[in-house]
């Protein structure tokens, strides 16, 4: 590749406007372009680009946030057939700093993203159009929200229904299952049991699940003060816990909606990551979104290195020690910690998932290793 054959263009990506710096193989800055985010304006925006060649140099971009802001520049790009790369912010972070200027704009962090698109260029990833991981990405992602907002939903009744029921975890096994939930919408205070003895009682919860012990209805009539009265205070929290209850129903409506059409996504993709035990289509679903096209790592050290799981080398001199930080992808850092659990886990028959992984667990703990909290082997949930 002859580098005087291009110009080497570095895009700086924002919500509205993105800011580009033009420069040639010698670092020198040819321009600075401002283009919307817009696909109706990047026909104009590579019109101007091409108007500074001087001897019809190929243009090829560099873009720090291919799969956000910057996405619908970059995959407009890669449909034009141009070369598009993606700048890790840490690359254009190092740039930055080669600067004498200390000031930080839009066309600084271009300039920067361009010097690093010309510098890294063999090491730097393509972005190539890939359809069907923005359909992973995106499905995980909104999945991700609901299940962030079922878990904010459920914090909140946890404290209302305290409010109402000082006792009321020892009313059911689950506080929101199909029968739990039934009986708070219908009986969101004490007081609206005053009407109800166990046979009654019984008789309700019986409609719900016919499984429910025949001792329910008594032990929660136990456990409650019917007298209770009510205010204006408790109306609006009764009224409170009805929402919640309809909303909490709504998020695990759209999980089950949701679910099927990310599992249909990933079975589509080339990285074919349930065949290995322990994957199910959810975490295979977070290892995908987290890394991408795997062929932007040259080596299994790099992407270790990128997901936080290398140790960090602190040497001086003849010292060389390394140790443990939070660094990388914390999310896939996380990824990787579910799936050592998941294989070191069992099966409902107990059949150990992967016993090669569990092999060389048991020998880490042979040989003094500590066995974190939540890294146990009671631990069967699927993902």
């Amino acid at each position: 590749m002859n580098f005087q054959e291009y110009l080497f263009v570095g895009v700086d990506t924002h919500k509205n406007n993105h800011s580009a710096v033009v420069i040639n193989f010698f670092h020198q800055k040819i321009a600075n372009l401002s283009v919307p985010n817009n696909a109706a304006k990047f026909g104009d925006f590579i019109d101007q680009l091409e108007n500074l060649g001087h001897n019809d140099e190929t243009l090829v971009f560099g873009l720090e946030d291919t799969q956000g802001l910057g996405r619908p520049l970059a995959q407009w790009l890669v449909n034009k057939g141009y070369t598009v790369k993606e700048v890790n912010p840490a690359i254009t972070k190092r740039q930055r700093k080669h600067n004498p200027n200390p000031d930080k704009s839009d066309e600084v962090d271009a300039k920067a993203i361009a010097n690093a698109l010309l510098s890294e260029w063999e090491d730097l990833p393509v972005v190539e159009e890939d359809e069907v991981f923005q359909a992973i990405r995106q499905l995980h992602n909104q999945r991700k929200q609901f299940v962030k907002q079922r878990t904010a939903i459920k914090n909140r009744l946890h404290k209302l229904l305290h409010q109402q029921y000082p006792d009321y975890e020892q009313f059911f096994s689950n506080p929101f299952g199909k029968t739990a939930r039934a009986f708070w919408q219908k009986f969101p205070h004490p007081s609206l049991l005053k009407n109800y003895g166990e046979t009654r009682l019984n008789k309700f919860l019986k409609k719900q699940a016919r499984s429910i012990p025949n001792d329910k209805a008594s032990k929660i009539l136990s456990l409650v003060d019917k007298d209770k009265s009510i205010n204006t205070a408790v109306e609006a929290r009764i009224s409170i816990i009805k929402m919640l209850l309809d909303n909490l129903a709504m998020v695990e409506s759209n999980l089950e909606k949701i679910d099927p059409k990310l599992e249909e996504a990933v079975n589509k993709s080339d990285y074919q990551l349930t065949t290995m035990p322990g994957i199910g289509f959810r975490l295979a679903a977070l290892f995908i979104s987290n890394i991408r096209n795997i062929d932007r790592f040259s080596s299994a050290d790099k992407l270790a290195r990128y997901a936080g799981l290398a140790p960090v080398e602190y040497s001086s001199g003849n010292s060389r020690n390394h140790t443990s930080r939070k660094y990388g992808c914390r999310a896939l850092n996380h990824a990787f910690h579910l799936l050592a659990v998941q294989q070191v886990g069992e099966y409902r028959n107990g059949k150990i998932k992967s016993q090669i992984a569990y092999s060389y667990y048991q020998k880490k703990l042979a040989e003094g290793k500590i066995q974190k909290g939540s890294f146990n082997m009671s631990e069967k949930a699927s993902c």
